[in-house]
C-alpha cells in the first residue's frame, strides 16, 4: 500500500512509518518545508529504506477548504501530483500540542482548518481511508457517548472528527467505497524519543538523578502505550478490511491509578527520585480519569505486546546513556 503522512518527523509519526516501511508498504512523508525537525528522519534511518520518500508540503499554500473541491484539484493538477494515487492517509500534523499551545484557540482553529484541507486533498489523491490522530482529550470529562473535551485541543480535535465523520457517511450514501474516516483516540503513549519534559522521562530523570520530582495528585486512572504497540495499532487500522467510519481507541489493555504508574517508574529506575505528589495543579485537560475501550481495536487483531514494566526497563538503560553522556 502507498500511505501518505503529515506530521512524519513527530514522535508519533517517525515509529508509524518506521512500522510501514518494516511491512514494506510505500510511504510518503509530508514535510513542512524548512522543518527543524526534518533531520529526525535520518536519524531514526527513515531515508534508508527504498520505499520512503520525502514531499514538501505547506498547508498554508493550499486553498481554504471551504473553497471546495475543484480548488483543490486544480492545486493537485498544477504540483503534478494528480497521478500518484494513494491507499491511505494518516494525518499527525497537529499544532499548540503542549500545555500551553493547547489553551491557545487561534492555533486550534487554524488545525481544524489545516485538517480539513488534508482530507480532501486525501480524497483526491485517491485514498480509501484517512486516518486523523485525535486524543483522549476530546472525552474530557464526559464519556464515549457523550465527550466533553476541556481544552480548545481537545475541541478543535472533536470538531474536526465529527465534520470528518460526516463527509465520509455522506460520501458513502452515494458511493460504498467512499473514503473511510478513521478517528483514531489516541490515550498516553510513552518510549525513546518522546518530549523531554514528558512525564515519563521527568519520573526517569528523576529517579536517575536521585532529584524531587513535583508532581499533581495523580489520583486520576490513566492508560499507557508503548510507542511501538501504537504504531501497530496504526498499522492493522491500515491495512485492516473490516474497518468502518469510526471511532477507534488506541491504548493498552492495563489501566492503573496515574500515582501507581509513577511508583512503579521511579521504582524501575532505582527508587532515586523523590516523589512530592500534590504539589502542582493538573494540566490544561484537568484531573479527569481515561478509560478506554479497546475492544473494536482487539477485533481487528490488536494485543499490546510490550509490558509497561518492560518499555519502562528499556528507556531506563537509554535514559541512563543519555545522561552519562552530558
Amino acid at each position: 500500500m502507498k500511505v501518505l503522512i503529515t506530521g512524519v518527523t513527530s514522535f508519533l509519526g517517525v515509529y508509524t512509518a518506521l512500522q510501514l516501511l518494516g511491512e514494506d508498504h510505500e510511504v510518503i512523508g509530508a514535510v513542512r518545508p524548512g522543518s527543524k525537525n526534518e533531520a529526525v528522519l535520518d536519524e531514526r534511518g527513515i531515508t534508508k529504506y527504498s520505499n520512503y520518500r520525502t514531499v514538501y508540503m505547506d498547508f498554508d499554500e493550499l486553498p481554504d477548504a471551504e473553497c471546495g473541491e475543484e480548488h483543490f484539484a486544480e492545486f493537485v493538477e498544477k504540483s503534478g501530483d494528480g497521478g500518484k494515487v494513494i491507499d491511505a492517509w494518516i494525518h499527525f500534523a497537529w499544532d499548540g500540542i503542549g500545555s500551553a499551545g493547547r489553551e491557545n484557540t487561534d492555533i486550534q482553529i487554524q488545525n481544524i482548518e489545516n485538517a480539513k484541507k488534508a482530507y480532501i486533498m486525501a480524497k483526491l489523491l485517491g485514498a480509501k481511508k484517512f486516518i486523523f490522530a485525535g486524543s483522549q482529550a476530546e472525552y474530557g470529562d464526559g464519556n464515549h457517548r457523550s465527550p466533553r473535551p476541556i481544552s480548545p485541543y481537545g475541541k478543535a480535535k472533536r470538531a474536526f472528527g465529527r465534520w470528518a465523520t460526516e463527509q465520509s457517511l455522506l460520501g458513502q450514501i452515494y458511493d460504498k467505497d467512499a473514503m473511510q474516516f478513521i478517528h483514531m483516540r489516541i490515550f498516553s503513549v510513552y518510549g525513546d524519543g518522546d518530549h523531554k519534559t514528558s512525564l515519563v522521562n521527568t519520573v526517569l530523570k528523576g529517579s536517575i538523578k536521585k532529584t524531587p520530582v513535583v508532581l499533581g495528585p495523580c489520583v486520576q486512572r490513566w492508560n499507557y502505550l508503548e510507542v511501538r504497540d501504537c504504531a501497530r495499532a496504526i498499522s492493522i487500522l491500515i491495512e485492516s478490511n473490516d474497518t468502518r467510519t469510526d471511532v477507534y481507541d488506541i491504548a493498552g489493555s492495563d489501566s492503573r491509578v496515574l500515582k501507581k504508574y509513577v511508583q512503579a517508574m521511579n521504582e524501575i529506575a532505582g527508587g532515586g527520585a523523590e516523589l512530592e505528589f500534590g504539589m502542582r495543579s493538573n494540566n490544561a485537560e484537568g484531573g479527569f480519569s481515561m478509560s478506554p475501550e479497546i475492544l473494536k481495536l482487539q477485533r481487528l487483531g490488536f494485543k499490546q505486546e510490550i509490558s509497561f514494566e518492560d518499555g519502562i526497563g528499556e528507556l531506563v538503560e537509554k535514559k541512563r546513556m543519555e545522561l552519562e553522556a552530558g
